[in-house]
């Protein structure tokens, strides 16, 4: 039995998918019991893919969307597998989930009070989030907000 991840010898091993998203399933505590706010959720993105989350509003796509990001309150229950780069992200420490925020993974909350700000422009707003992540210059930061702007299709 082989997997997408395997290979012969000579061939090229094919790269874990970026992020990779498996029977996910998250659910609330409420005075009737447990309630389930996402079950059964699978998606893969591949590195250089756009992944648009759409459905109605209840639906679930902030729920999980936060749940990839770590980011629910400690009474959700979360269980399935959530990989960024093969590398297993539930179960894993807010220490370590702070540090790839930001650098390897990052989200627009639809939220109009912790979203983009119309006041300043979207790449303004990118190039602050990656100085904050990481050391890169003024200069880099705006070079690399255009680059990866222009790669969702989001003109700056």
């Amino acid at each position: 039995m082989t997997s997408g991840h395997e290979h012969s010898a000579g061939q090229t091993p094919n790269p874990p998918p970026l992020l990779d998203v498996r029977d996910l399933a998250v659910s609330f505590p409420s005075e009737e019991g447990r309630v389930a706010a996402v079950r059964g959720l699978n998606y893969t993105v591949a590195t250089g893919e756009v992944l648009g989350i759409v459905g109605e509003s209840g639906s679930g796509k902030s729920v999980s969307s936060m749940a990839v990001m770590g980011l629910l309150p400690d009474h959700a229950r979360v269980t399935g597998s959530i990989r960024l780069n093969g590398r297993e992200l539930l179960g894993m420490g807010d220490r370590e989930l702070s540090r790839l925020r930001g650098s390897a993974v990052s989200m627009v909350f639809q939220d109009p009070l912790s979203a983009l700000t119309p006041v300043y422009r979207v790449g303004e707003q990118v190039a602050e989030a990656l100085r904050a992540h990481g050391k890169a210059t003024k200069g880099d930061a705006a070079a690399r907000a255009v680059e990866l702007l222009d790669l969702v299709g989001i003109p700056d």
